[in-house]
């Protein structure tokens, strides 16, 4: 049987791996399966993927 992951899981998975940035983050927000998209104090976002455990920055 397999286990249920949240989208909460997969942020603290991403304030696990990026405790620097993390304390920046105003917010998050599902984006796509097993993905969430973080936005940060100063505007700027960042897609952490679960699956292989890195984030992406965005830029416009």
């Amino acid at each position: 049987m397999s286990k249920k992951v949240t989208w909460l899981e997969i942020y603290q998975d991403f304030q696990r791996r990026f405790p620097r940035l993390s304390k920046n983050a105003a917010r998050y927000q599902p984006n796509g399966y097993l993905s969430i998209l973080v936005y940060f104090m100063d505007g700027t976002k960042m897609v952490y993927d679960y699956m292989e455990q890195r984030g992406r920055l965005i830029t416009a």
